[in-house]
Formats: structure tokens, C-alpha cells, sequence
């Protein structure tokens, strides 16, 4: 188990460079209605709702680092697809495999596969 982890990293090490233009249509900043107002997360509350921030190295959410190791894009009929490892954290790191698919202006996170995100959309800049 713990030698096919370390060749998908070095799958994924090699691939990024290939597509590394590709990967800019996931970049930007996405999230729900709720998150990209930064909303309250309960009425009356003082923590906020943050959407995802992605970009070429990092994806963040409010405090929440991780830094992202690409694998291919896939391009699809309805959209694009790709993976990437995501280190999370500070003090204590987690490892994640993160896919995204990007269908039309909804993006969907997918956190070790089972768990999928409800859709994103692109958040105003203003």
C-alpha cells in the first residue's frame, strides 16, 4: 500500500509540468451562494462560511491550508477532471486525494473519493 502511495506522487510529480495550463480553468476562487457572501455559518454567529481559494500550488478555506500536488487534466465531453494530493494542515498533516470536476460553471471536490462536495460556482471578485 505504502509503495503504490509513492508512485502515484511521482506519477502525479511528473504529469503536473505536462498540464500545468490546463489546470488553470480549476483556479479561482468557488464556492456556494452562502460561502462566496461569507455568511455566518449558524444565524447570528461570528464564524464565517469560507469558499475554496485554488491556485496553481495551494487550495484554502478560511484557515484550512493545503498544498496540492496536480496529477493529469482530463478532458471530458460535459467538462474537465483531474486529481491531486493534498497535504493539509499545520501542526499535524493530513493527506488527502482530492479530485475535482468542473462541469459547465459547477465545481465538485471529491476528498478520498467517497466524500463529494455539494456544487461550486465561481465566486464574484468583488
Amino acid at each position: 500500500m505504502r509503495g503504490s502511495f509513492f508512485i502515484a506522487l511521482i506519477v502525479f510529480s511528473v504529469a503536473a509540468d505536462a498540464s500545468a495550463d490546463e489546470r488553470e480553468v480549476f483556479f479561482g476562487t468557488w464556492g456556494t451562494a452562502k460561502q462566496c457572501s461569507r455568511e455566518p455559518v449558524k444565524p447570528g454567529g461570528t464564524v464565517l462560511s469560507e469558499p475554496y481559494e485554488i491556485s496553481s500550488r495551494w487550495l484554502k478555506q478560511g484557515r484550512l491550508w493545503c498544498n496540492l500536488s496536480w496529477g493529469p487534466v482530463e478532458v471530458r465531453q460535459d467538462g474537465y477532471f483531474t486529481g491531486a494530493h493534498a497535504q493539509c494542515g499545520e501542526d499535524v498533516v493530513r493527506n488527502y486525494f482530492l479530485g475535482m470536476e468542473l462541469s459547465g460553471d459547477n465545481l465538485r471536490l471529491r476528498w478520498d473519493f467517497p466524500l463529494l462536495s455539494d456544487p461550486l460556482v465561481r465566486c464574484s471578485d468583488s
